[in-house]
Order: C-alpha cells, then structure tokens, then sequence
C-alpha cells in the first residue's frame, strides 16, 4: 500500500517534470496534454492520457481496496472492478492485453483466486473492456455478461478475426459467447451468493451499454453505489439523443447514489467532479481514523448527472449542426 501511495502522490509531478523536457515532438504534444489537465485531476488524466499507451506505466498501478467487499483490480487507463461475495468473486469488465496478467496478479495480491470468479459483467461492447474476457472465462469457466447488442458487437469483432486473422490485435482474443454466458437485460438482477446487481441498458455509447446498482459495505455500514457503463454519447444525433434519455433516466431513478463509479477515472467530456478513481484513492489510502470514505461523495454524484446532461446537449447540437452542414 505504501508504494501505491508514493506513486500516486508523485505521478502529478512526474507527468509535469516529462513534459517540461521540451526536445522531440512526442514530447512537445505531452506538454500540451499536461497543461489540458482540469484541476485536481492531474493523476486520472496522466493515466487517461499522457501515458494511456505506455504499458509499463499502467501496470505500476497495483489493485486496491476501496469498501469491505469492492476493490480496483485494473489498470489506469480503463478500470477493472472485484466484487467479493460468499460464492465466489464477480468482476465488472476485463481489461485487455497487454494488462491481464497484471488485472490477475492484482486479484491474487489481495488475496483472491482468480479461478474463483464466477461471473464477468461487461458495461460495453468495446475492447478495453471484453479484451480479457476470454482469458478469465478459460481460467474459471466465468459466465459472462452483456447486452444482445453488445454481443452483437463481440460477435461480429470475432467474426471479424476469424475472417482476417491479421487484424486482429497482439494476444487479444474476442470472447466467444456459449449457451451458460448471460445476455443482461434491462431490470435484470444478477445475484451470487448474498450479493445482488440490479441491470440497468443505457444506451447512447454504445447501442446496449449496461450500467449497474449494488450495495458495498464498509465497517459495517450499507451505501449505494452506481457504474455508469457508457458515460459518453457516440454515433452522431440518433446516438446523442439515446445517451440524453439514458441520462434522463438514470437521473431519475437514481437520485440517491451514494458512491458513483467510473470506467474511466478521466473522461475529457464527462470529467468527475471533485476528483476521478485515484484521486479518491489517494485520499483513501492517507485519511485518518473516523475520516469518511472519500468514495461516498453524493454530492458529487447529483453534480455529474448535471454535467452528462449538459455534455448530451451540447453533442447533441453539435452533431446536428454538422449533419447540417454543406459537404465540401
């Protein structure tokens, strides 16, 4: 623990030392990035961003423990979740490679088993999340999780390997999907053991991305806790205005969120307000006895509804006014 503290605490000034090097032109466009990190949000955005490519720098990122029975087990770049319960482990999304050795060597540093994960729930059908899902369900014979049309997206990356062997990425493997796998609807409850995941489908990221509610515990105490699995609108004005009513949506039935999640600690559109995934964990790891957990921020979660609806909006206008727009 004390080494993920160092390495959190100095990766703002490490990140500003290499872009202040100036010379190449790799390292003039860090530079540029650097000074574009929103304030206090200096360690997400160096992990997001400045070396979101640089492999060995994600996997200094050990997992770590946020409430009694909810860890981070992923790399900086994409967040990989652990849910304990009595039955087995559930993990929410999976990385891709270069980083599943690392996502596994986390699991057993904080004393599980990798071969005890029951159940991979996956927000969306993209590559930094399936990517491992295959490993994982090789190890433990893992169900996995998604959406009919995010499967549909797997499916058709697969197909797409199979028919052009060469494009497909270094290591990674397309899941396959089989007759034990899940296909999540809205509304669903995915229970193991004692513990229970209410299914939410919010599309607007993708066309089924999925996000989830659960309880997680800390001393005892029962808090609220919600992952939004596709907090950006994509594919033009049909895609914005599915995002504008998931957003809606959420607002709505959610408003009580205690502890909100990210998939991505930084996003350049939908920023967290008051600090992303590891700015909270630096927090975490440094507060005193009887400081609140810095994970259970309801406060901030109310603002970030209005910010996703505000970022709706405005892709909304944005993508309208380019179909608009003479082509040249």
């Amino acid at each position: 623990m004390r080494k993920l503290i160092a390495s959190a605490l100095v990766l703002g000034c490490a990140s500003a030392a290499f872009a202040q090097q100036g010379g190449g032109r790799g390292q003039q466009q860090a530079a540029a990035q650097q000074e574009a990190a929103p304030a206090g949000m200096a360690i997400s955005y160096a992990y997001r961003v400045t070396h979101a490519r640089d492999a060995e720098f994600q996997k200094s990122l050990e997992g770590f423990k946020i409430f009694d029975d909810f860890y981070h087990v992923g790399v900086g770049t994409v967040s990989t979740w652990l849910i304990p319960t009595s039955a087995g482990l559930i993990m929410i999304d999976s990385s891709q490679e270069p980083y599943i050795d690392h996502v596994l060597d986390n699991i057993r540093n904080l004393g599980f088993d990798p071969k005890d994960v029951k159940i991979v729930l996956i927000v969306h059908g993209h590559l930094d999340h399936f990517g491992g899902a295959a490993r994982i369900k090789q190890l433990s014979g893992a169900r996995i999780g998604l959406s009919e049309a995010d499967w549909k997206m797997v499916d058709d990356v697969a197909q797409g390997y199979r028919d052009k062997p060469q494009t497909a990425p270094p290591f990674n493997v397309a899941v396959q999907r089989g007759p034990n796998d899940l296909t999540l609807k809205d509304g669903d409850t995915i229970t193991l053991g004692k513990t229970s995941i209410k299914v939410y489908i919010t599309p607007g990221h993708t066309p089924g991305s999925a996000s989830f509610e659960f309880t997680v515990h800390e001393g005892g105490k029962a808090y609220k806790a919600f992952l939004f699995g596709g907090p950006e609108p994509r594919d033009g004005v049909e895609g914005g205005k599915k995002f504008q009513a998931s957003v809606a949506r959420v607002a709505q039935l959610e408003p009580d969120v205690q502890v909100g999640l990210l998939i991505h600690s930084y996003l350049a559109m939908s920023t967290y307000p008051n600090g992303g995934t590891f700015e909270r964990m630096v927090k975490l790891q440094t507060r005193k006895a009887g400081e609140p957990n810095p994970f259970v921020d309801p406060a901030s979660w109310q603002q970030w509804l209005v910010r996703l609806k505000t970022v709706a909006d405005k892709y909304i206008a944005d993508e309208t006014a380019k179909a608009s727009s003479p082509t040249r």
